[in-house]
């Protein structure tokens, strides 16, 4: 037990829980699963180069080698070390939490920083109570920032996690309708979220980033004065912005020019992105307050802003091969919400197409609404009639429910991944432009993936 605890706290990135992934010197987690055990992977992870392998049962095999370390419950076993390696860490911690764009603030942030400093960071969407003290455990102790998710989908969630980690600088994306299967309303959502401060909680927050764009925001602020948060900076387009942005130009070279007024310095900053990234622009002015605050020259921001990578289910473009002809996808399947419907159809109206080129949109399911789900699915459907989106499919039960309430025969209904991919061959021509966006359980991710990973259908 002690060496094992002495070599994660000494080294990082050691802790992987596939066994497909373990590379010499790993150790490999094995999990109990929804269909089986990790101890049925002990032998691959082995071959792979595990140096130790952690369960909490006692493997089915011939014998136990000095590898195997056997506990009464892994996730408290892990915890101590997580803990003790916390209070190790000396650099600045940054905890994101909100409703939409945790995973993508967290890479942007990541991608500007690296350029200069040495960071740790959560992998994929490492944000719940197993995620959290994963990346705990992987933080490499000399790296100047660490930056973890910080995720909920019930009461009392934000605190567990924001217990272990402790952020001093924390950023909350926004607050929307999301989560509400438990959570209920978004006034909970704000309420939930704001734990990540709350001084019982976490004695080390000092700055909060937050837009002030609805109510639930504007309650989140307040909250954070009471308990004597110094430094908020608030990111957006409204007149009491910390960063606001004053304008958004389209360029010929598929840019955009944005404008921002740093309201303590009265300072004008511009800087360009691609126009793909425009409908995250609040994930850009985060980070640009994360260099704000800690004096990083803001050249080095804006320099790397129209060079920020897209994110594989959250907007990347791939350009694949359907048949003998070349389609492009926009993948937005990681997740959905009814803001971010939204905000995601707003950017794919404005999309210009070239002669003959068409745009064909494939959504699925938004799920963890709660008693509303059916009212945000038709709403959804209601916001494209509104745009005067054409060639849309829809495929999952609540949009089908949807889609019959509302009666639009301009709408597709599809309900497997065959029938969906049978049509696109059919009706898709070269260069053409897909969008799919659904919640990440929803059928859309998996017909995503389908499409990714096969390049030739």
């Amino acid at each position: 037990m002690k060496k094992i605890t002495e070599y994660l706290i000494s080294n990082f990135d050691k802790i992987k829980i596939h066994s497909n992934q373990i590379k010499k010197g790993d150790v490999f987690l094995a999990l109990k699963g929804k269909n089986n055990h990790g101890n049925a992977f002990i032998d691959d992870a082995i071959k792979n180069g595990a140096r130790y392998i952690i369960t909490d049962q006692i493997p089915n095999i011939k014998y136990l080698n000095k590898k195997i370390i056997v506990v009464k419950n892994s996730l408290k076993f892990l915890k101590k070390i997580s803990v003790t390696k916390r209070k190790l860490y000396s650099g600045k911690v940054i905890g994101i939490t909100g409703s939409i764009g945790k995973t993508s603030i967290k890479e942007n942030l990541k991608f500007f920083l690296n350029s200069y400093f040495l960071i740790s960071a959560s992998i994929k969407s490492y944000n719940n109570y197993l995620g959290v003290i994963i990346s705990l455990i992987n933080l490499n102790l000399k790296s100047d920032f660490a930056i973890f998710e910080i995720g909920t989908n019930n009461f009392n969630e934000i605190k567990r996690l924001t217990s272990l980690v402790k952020p001093s600088q924390i950023i909350i994306s926004n607050i929307f309708q999301t989560h509400l299967e438990n959570l209920k309303n978004t006034r909970n959502v704000a309420i939930e979220k704001s734990d990540i401060f709350n001084p019982k909680h976490n004695s080390l927050a000092e700055l909060l980033i937050i837009p002030n764009e609805n109510i639930d925001e504007k309650y989140i602020i307040n909250k954070a004065k009471k308990y004597n948060i110094n430094n908020i900076i608030i990111i957006g387009k409204s007149l009491n912005s910390d960063i606001r942005i004053l304008s958004l130009k389209n360029k010929k070279d598929l840019t955009i020019n944005v404008k921002i007024k740093i309201k303590n310095k009265n300072e004008i900053i511009n800087f360009y992105i691609d126009k793909s990234q425009i409908h995250r622009i609040n994930n850009v002015l985060c980070c640009l307050a994360i260099f704000i605050y800690n004096k990083i020259n803001i050249n080095y921001f804006t320099s790397l802003t129209n060079k920020i990578p897209e994110i594989e289910g959250r907007g990347k473009i791939n350009q694949i091969n359907l048949g003998k002809k070349k389609i492009n996808i926009i993948d937005e399947s990681y997740n959905a919400s009814p803001q971010s419907m939204k905000i995601c159809l707003d950017y794919f109206k404005k999309i210009k197409t070239k002669k003959d080129q068409k745009k064909l949109l494939i959504l699925g399911d938004m799920k963890e609404l709660g008693e509303n789900s059916l009212k945000y699915h038709i709403e959804l459907l209601e916001y494209i009639m509104k745009k005067k989106l054409s060639n849309v499919i829809i495929c999952g039960e609540l949009l089908k429910i949807a889609l019959d309430k509302i009666s639009n025969k301009n709408i597709l209904n599809m309900d497997d991944i065959n029938s969906i991919l049978e049509f696109a061959k059919n009706n898709l021509k070269n260069n053409d432009i897909v969008l799919i966006k659904g919640s990440n359980s929803s059928l859309t991710r998996n017909f995503a993936l389908k499409l990714l990973k096969n390049r030739r259908l």
